[in-house]
């Protein structure tokens, strides 16, 4: 559905269409419709790790940081993301791990343009649908093993984050 909703806005004949063409921006069947396609799919692993992390915490040191002078870029960088730091850091690594699969989506926005739209699960299936199984199986792989280092990645982080969590309780 995000994707259609992409071709639906952005497209020749979308809401948004004509503006673009005339300004000569491309964003359905380019790069910048997949990185919006895929930022709105995977979004939600950020959000789902920072908004309770950040409930939790409060708002007091925020407070506390402006009303001793700091601005609101000042406390977000000093105090504000030091504290969810490894949230964030959680939340990025899952969004990269959905990113990497994704295919819907950008199936839908990409045009399937070889050497410009496309992407690896996009490109394990041309390469299926050829009946190339070897290198299908070579990319899915490279895939598997991308997962695994992300795997590991979260991992690491996962116990970072118990530990500070731990420590500052």
């Amino acid at each position: 559905m995000a994707g259609l909703v992409y071709v639906l806005l952005f497209g020749a004949q979308g809401w948004l269409g004509p503006w673009l063409d005339r300004h000569d921006i491309q964003i359905v069947f380019a790069v910048p419709g997949i990185v919006l396609a895929t930022i709105f799919v995977t979004f939600p692993f950020v959000a789902r790790e920072l908004i309770p992390l950040m409930l939790e915490q409060g708002r007091d040191d925020e407070e506390a940081a402006l009303s001793l002078g700091a601005s609101g870029l000042q406390t977000f960088l000093r105090v504000t993301l030091p504290n969810v730091r490894w949230g964030l850091l959680y939340g990025v690594l899952l969004c990269n791990a959905r990113a990497m699969g994704e295919f819907g989506a950008v199936s839908v926005v990409s045009g399937h343009l070889r050497g410009l739209t496309n992407t690896m699960p996009l490109h394990v299936e041309i390469l299926y649908n050829e009946y190339n199984f070897v290198a299908a199986f070579a990319v899915a792989s490279l895939l598997g093993g991308l997962a695994l280092v992300t795997l590991v990645l979260k991992t690491l982080v996962e116990a970072r984050f118990q530990h500070h969590q731990r420590r500052n309780a």
